[in-house]
């Protein structure tokens, strides 16, 4: 992700996180870069195809969709009131990247009833 975020700067770069559940614990098993069709330095729009090609492939692989990635390279550390208004996903787990000076930062976020609530994001190897 943090490659992809950095390669699409300035233009916001948007993906798909799929894995496994485990009561409160997620198994990242992979993660698909997708094409920004709306192509903007302000949001995103998954293209179609890509994303339905994730999709499928994560279904064929007996997983889930787990989260959506996107970048803000300009701000703000949260979701946009766009990104709220136009989430399609409910039970995906929202991960924005940021920078911050020249690192980016990534969060994670919930949706819940039009608010965006941050959750811890912890990356392991899974193998512990």
């Amino acid at each position: 992700m943090l490659e992809h975020v950095s390669r699409e700067s300035p233009m916001e770069a948007c993906g798909l996180l799929g894995g496994s559940r485990a009561s409160s614990e997620h198994l990242v098993e992979q993660v698909v870069t997708i094409k920004n069709a709306a192509g903007s330095l302000v949001r995103f729009r998954m293209d179609p195809t890509e994303q339905v090609q994730a999709l499928f492939g994560f279904e064929e692989s007996g997983w889930e969709l787990l989260a959506i990635y996107h970048s803000h390279p300009d701000g703000p550390p949260a979701p946009s009131q766009i990104d709220l208004r136009e989430a399609a996903y409910p039970e995906a787990a929202q991960l924005i990247w940021f920078q911050d000076r020249a690192d980016w930062i990534c969060r994670a976020y919930r949706y819940e009833r039009g608010l965006a609530i941050e959750v811890e994001l912890s990356v392991g190897s899974g193998k512990e």
